[in-house]
């Protein structure tokens, strides 16, 4: 029971396979004999995410920061990072942004932090400078990442920047690959599309957007939009 190693393998195989609360359970016996870890109170909190238990899941990194240490600066800056995203699910901007910017302190290179926030900061159409900034770093990293590509898409998009929009979704879409299709991103592209004048491809768009399961009140009323569009009015 005193074997770190091996609790950290029994939650890898956990996570890898999607099964949170078995996560969450080893988790618990390892907290009871390796009380001083701070590894187990992230794994507990990544398995509430999961389980879309978001207070618990912040409880549980407000925890784990109790016991980090100096040399646990990568673990920190994941932690954060997962605590930007729960604050965002909970409808906490202030404190998911004051989040990211702890990680950054800590890791300044860190894409994913970038890419996370620049998101968030699009999608609430706040300091998009800002946010195109950190996009265009995680593109210029990971120029073939359709997820990096789709924000720097999305914060275009809502600079009104119609053509470069256009010009990066497409390369999002590009560099999808078979089985990772996503729905958000077809989504965004019909949206781009509409605001270039092409409403026909953009109902194709929000459809397929639909068929991966994207399925959102806002999307289908995008689509019966779109439907009810006169033909002579769609070009």
């Amino acid at each position: 029971p005193k074997n770190e190693q091996t609790w950290f393998q029994l939650i890898q195989i956990y996570l890898s396979e999607q099964k949170y609360q078995q996560v969450l359970e080893v988790a618990k016996n390892a907290i009871d004999n390796l009380p001083q870890i701070a590894q187990w109170y992230f794994y507990q909190g990544i398995a509430h995410f999961q389980l879309q238990q978001f207070d618990e899941a912040l409880k549980a990194h407000q925890e784990a920061l109790t016991i980090c240490t100096e040399k646990d600066a990568a673990l920190k800056t994941d932690i954060y990072s997962q605590m930007g995203d729960i604050y965002y699910k909970k409808n906490n901007t202030k404190e998911a942004f004051l989040a990211y910017d702890e990680a950054l302190k800590l890791s300044p290179t860190n894409i994913f932090v970038m890419n996370n926030y620049a998101y968030y900061l699009s999608v609430e159409n706040l300091d998009l400078k800002k946010a195109e900034n950190m996009s265009a770093k995680t593109v210029e990293k990971e120029p073939a990442n359709s997820t990096y590509l789709d924000t720097y898409a999305w914060i275009f998009y809502q600079q009104a920047n119609y053509s470069l929009a256009k010009f990066y979704i497409e390369r999002a879409v590009d560099n999808l690959k078979p089985g990772t299709e996503s729905g958000v991103i077809y989504e965004h592209y019909g949206d781009i599309l509409l605001a270039t004048g092409d409403a026909v491809n953009a109902l194709k768009m929000w459809q397929k957007s639909i068929e991966l399961g994207n399925v959102t009140p806002e999307l289908n009323e995008k689509i019966k939009k779109g439907l009810s569009t006169p033909k002579e009015q769609v070009k």
